[in-house]
């Protein structure tokens, strides 16, 4: 099998940005915010719960946007006011050629 290489990207390797609408900007600029953006689709009704590795113990729910399709991650804290939403990539601002994103292939 010499010569073949692996599909999956390693851990450390950099990922390319992903095109953002504006609402997903503004989510990642005031990523402490509660509310999601009305274009946020949940992927799962039951959250992930399990511990941080220093024991503290938060829920995971994992939202998409039906406008750009950036796969956002809400984590809260046991205990804590403020939440954080994470995009599962690196988001960058859309360019004027860019496609209008995954919201007319999901209809």
């Amino acid at each position: 099998m010499a010569g073949m290489t692996s599909a999956v990207p390693p851990p450390n390797a950099p990922r390319p940005a992903r095109p953002a609408c504006d609402h997903c900007l503004a989510l990642a600029a005031d990523s402490r915010r509660r509310e999601p953006h009305a274009r946020l689709a949940l992927k799962h009704t039951a959250p992930l719960v399990s511990r941080s590795a220093a024991g503290v113990p938060f829920s995971m729910l994992t939202f998409t946007c039906r406008e750009c399709g950036t796969v956002w991650r809400l984590y809260d804290r046991a205990n804590e006011l403020f939440v954080s939403w994470v995009p599962e990539c690196p988001l960058a601002p859309r360019g004027p050629a860019a496609p209008g994103g995954v919201a007319d292939r999901i209809k």
